[in-house]
């Protein structure tokens, strides 16, 4: 999933109206550094992902699947078993990895449909590409050279990318959510926003992968009992429900001088 991702967004420097725009010569064999790039962002990320999951499987007693943290997209599945069920109001929703699962395949492909042609027309981009100008910019557009098989391939591809990523965040949320709530509890959500923007979520599963599973629901009810006890401690220190402590209720309650108290009309002269 990340190698795709990333090579979407290097084809994206290569555009020839970006590269004539920033003074870029954009040479024949730049397509292929971009998928060599590409390839070894995947492959740290993914190493990285890899080891952490397969550490965490372990140590929560799934080893009989550990070994789907070394197969693409089959270490998306494991991470959903690692989170364990999803709750979405009263239903239980059991298998969130099978889901994320589906929409990062269909996802990953839709990219390729997209990015393939591109690749193709960018080796050649004298014969294949024609870069414009026009009042918002300038602007590349396919010539009539190009396949007509590949740029029926690009208009389909850029249709489908749009209804899978959205697709794949809906399901990447609800995973990541609970994965992140198995390990880190207190900042689940912002560590689900950074993964579904950015392809960082190996390095976070390697990160955590010697955390200690927690059960959130527990975690929640802990941190609720321990938010009682502090009220209660509260006001056996504070009797009179004053924050200062004032047995009379002073300047900041409610009694004779407080701010709840009716205020003093001033002396009338000519009351007599």
């Amino acid at each position: 999933m990340e190698f795709f991702i990333v090579l979407n967004w290097l084809i994206n420097i290569i555009n020839p109206a970006a590269a004539e725009f920033y003074g870029i010569a954009a040479a024949d064999v730049l397509s292929w550094v971009l998928v060599g790039i590409s390839a070894a962002v995947f492959a740290a990320m993914y190493a990285l992902k890899a080891a952490g999951l397969y550490t965490m499987a372990r140590r929560t007693g799934k080893q009989n699947i550990a070994w789907c943290a070394f197969v693409p997209y089959a270490s998306t599945y494991l991470m959903g078993e690692i989170a364990g069920e999803a709750k979405l109001g009263n239903v239980r929703i059991k298998k969130t990895g099978v889901y994320a699962l589906i929409a990062e395949i269909l996802y990953s492909a839709a990219i390729a449909v997209c990015c393939l042609p591109q690749l193709y027309a960018y080796t050649d981009t004298a014969r294949f590409v024609t870069v414009t100008e026009s009042e918002y910019g300038l602007s590349a557009a396919f010539t009539s050279e190009f396949p007509l098989v590949f740029y029926n391939m690009y208009r389909v591809g850029n249709v489908l990318v749009w209804i899978f990523n959205v697709l794949y965040i809906l399901a990447a949320v609800f995973l990541f959510i609970y994965f992140f709530r198995c390990y880190a509890p207190s900042s689940y959500i912002w560590l689900t926003i950074l993964c579904v923007i950015l392809p960082v979520g190996g390095a976070l599963v390697f990160a955590f992968r010697n955390r200690k599973r927690i059960d959130y629901d527990a975690y929640m009810r802990a941190r609720a009992e321990a938010i009682r006890r502090q009220q209660y401690y509260y006001q056996q220190q504070n009797p009179y429900n004053n924050p200062y402590n004032n047995p009379y209720n002073g300047p900041y309650g409610g009694g004779q001088y407080g701010q709840n108290a009716a205020p003093k009309e001033p002396d009338d002269p000519f009351g007599e």
